[in-house]
């Protein structure tokens, strides 16, 4: 059985994921990319549950993040 990450480095990881989403806020397009990326299986997940083609569901989910990021 493996242990699981301490939770200190859960939570740096945490800490530093709200910098990088904060940077992306203020229109830092390589910050977004890196929030992008580190969603990417979220949103693919996600995608499978709209009534549209996997692709086109990937593309409105992030559509609409971007959005709301940077609104």
């Amino acid at each position: 059985m493996q242990k699981s990450e301490p939770e200190e480095t859960a939570q740096l990881s945490n800490h530093a994921f709200s910098l990088i989403a904060e940077q992306a806020k203020n229109g830092d397009n390589e910050a977004l990319l890196k929030v992008l990326e580190e969603m990417q299986p979220e949103i693919d997940y996600l995608a499978g549950f709209l009534k549209l083609p996997k692709e086109e569901g990937i593309q409105e989910i992030t559509t609409q993040f971007i959005e709301k990021i940077r609104g």
